[in-house]
């Protein structure tokens, strides 16, 4: 999501030779409002977005007024200083007294193009001040990065006196541009006409709550918006505001944030923050179905789909594993570049960096089980492979595509096998026990340890033989050990595959 700045020229009124000297009232209404003078002190400054993709230092000049703190690129012209401050100063003496300052920092478009609310600093390019955008931008960063977008929009054209026409509420074609978040004010996520819809139910839904509740009430909403339950409140709000307008239609909660630089945009859960990069491309593309060239960098129904589903599987992971407590402080950042492997989970700074969304509930597994030291990549890896079947709405839909369409060679023999037993395409979501374990049995695998794929097996069938939760709890839970020593628990498992596969052929190389 970029946002470019254009450069506002402050137009300087000349005075022309006059035959009489102009009265003190026509002074008064000709000569423009001379800007005020602000002290400066010489700051310098580090910028830098998530995981280190994107940073810079620069000296800025540093004022600050009752209102807010700001910082100016050296380049940044004294009449333009003058007027970002007075418009953003006239914009937050109308707000809520504030625990902290908000932050103005403003760059040439040279320096830095885009937009980025962090807390309550708000990094910017310089341009318009008087517009509904700017004033957008302001009012998250006096009330928070993930404040409802939409809300915000609707505010600050109360606050910006912006005139509406023609009907008040007009649904968009993509009912789920009624979310108003972020995205939905995007024209990569929403059509031209949609977002023409979007600005103008933003501004009446703010006009007709101010109406009824008050503008207090209204910036009470904007500030709660930034947490889980704000949203919840916002939601509701819109809803009735919906239903009131004849239009049945329930928002969902996602918090969407400017990207910054190097990401188009963020979006932040009660199960950690997504960053997705400018440049990310799923490298799965061509095999899974259900992604595609511009996949989460357009369509606003297709990405709001992928963050409602992966947040639902997450919440189950956390119910299924009942662990005491998660760190739910987890960065997951969708990037191609510099990635020496495909997605994996990195302990250190609790990220995950995603190629291949495929991958995703894989990752969120060890990162929900990060605590597990162990020597046995069964307890990790194969652990990880066999409960990621359990949900991964867009990993199953791979898997399918490829052992459907795998092609005959003597290394997929089993597979082929298995389409010819079966006689209907496979469901690795109900087939994927008999797929790894004749897998298993066809390149005969007999050690937990040695690949994924056998330690999946092997916790495949300690779930079948002891439960999810006694398997759960051995590995990362409280360690109760299962009956058997594991030397007893690998012959077991070796004796059932041997027993139910036999009749699949083995692996001739």
């Amino acid at each position: 999501m970029k946002k470019f700045a254009s450069l506002i020229l402050i137009p300087i009124l000349l005075l022309c030779g006059c035959t009489n000297p102009p009265s003190s009232e026509q002074l008064t209404e000709q000569q423009p409002e001379q800007p005020t003078e602000y002290e400066y002190r010489i700051q310098e400054i580090t910028y830098s977005e998530p995981a280190e993709q994107y940073a810079f230092r620069i000296k800025t000049d540093c004022t600050e007024t009752a209102y807010a703190r700001y910082y100016f690129e050296s380049a940044v012209e004294h009449a333009d200083r003058a007027a970002c401050i007075q418009a953003t100063d006239k914009i937050l003496s109308k707000q809520r007294t504030a625990d902290s300052l908000p932050e103005i920092y403003v760059f040439t478009e040279q320096t830095y193009p885009d937009v980025y609310v962090k807390e309550n600093k708000l990094y910017l390019a310089y341009q318009d001040w008087e517009s509904v955008e700017y004033t957008a931008n302001v009012l998250l960063a006096a009330y928070g990065a993930y404040s409802h977008y939409g809300l915000a929009y609707g505010y600050a054209n109360l606050l910006c006196n912006t005139p509406t026409s023609g009907n008040t509420f007009t649904p968009p074609t993509l009912a789920d541009a009624c979310d108003l978040n972020l995205l939905c004010f995007d024209p990569a996520f929403v059509s031209e006409d949609d977002l023409s819809s979007v600005k103008l139910i933003a501004h009446s839904f703010a006009q007709a709550y101010t109406t009824e509740k008050g503008e207090d009430a209204l910036q009470a909403l904007l500030s709660d918006s930034d947490t889980a339950e704000g949203a919840i409140s916002v939601s509701s709000a819109l809803e009735k505001f919906y239903r009131d307008n004849g239009f049945d239609y329930t928002p969902s909660n996602l918090r969407f944030g400017y990207g910054g630089h190097a990401f188009d945009y963020l979006l932040f859960t009660d199960f950690g923050t997504f960053y997705i990069r400018n440049n990310w491309k799923d490298m799965h593309t061509q095999y899974n179905p259900l992604v595609y060239d511009g996949f989460l960098h357009q369509n606003y129904g297709d990405t709001k789909e992928f963050f409602q589903i992966n947040l639902a599987q997450m919440k189950q992971y956390q119910e299924l594993f009942a662990l005491d407590s998660y760190n739910n402080d987890l960065s997951i950042i969708f990037a191609n570049t510099n990635l020496s492997q495909t997605s994996f989970y990195q302990v250190n700074t609790h990220t995950i960096y995603v190629k291949n969304v495929d991958s995703l509930m894989h990752e969120y597994i060890h990162a929900l089980t990060q605590h597990v030291s162990s020597a046995q990549a069964w307890k990790i890896e194969g652990f990880a492979r066999y409960y990621s079947y359990r949900y991964d709405y867009y990993g199953m839909a791979l898997l399918n595509w490829d052992y459907n369409n795998t092609e005959k060679t003597p290394e997929t023999k089993y597979v082929q096998e298995y389409l010819e037993k079966i006689q209907r395409p496979i469901d690795m979501a109900n087939d994927y026990q008999d797929v790894e374990n004749i897998a298993v049995w066809f390149y005969s695998l007999r050690d937990p340890d040695g690949s994924y794929l056998a330690g999946s097996s092997f916790v495949q069938y300690l779930v079948n033989q002891y439960g999810d939760q006694a398997v759960i709890n051995s590995i990362c839970g409280d360690q109760t050990p299962l009956p058997k020593m594991y030397h007893e628990l690998v012959r077991d498992w070796i004796g059932h595959i041997e027993s139910h596969y036999q009749d699949y052929s083995k692996y001739e190389s």
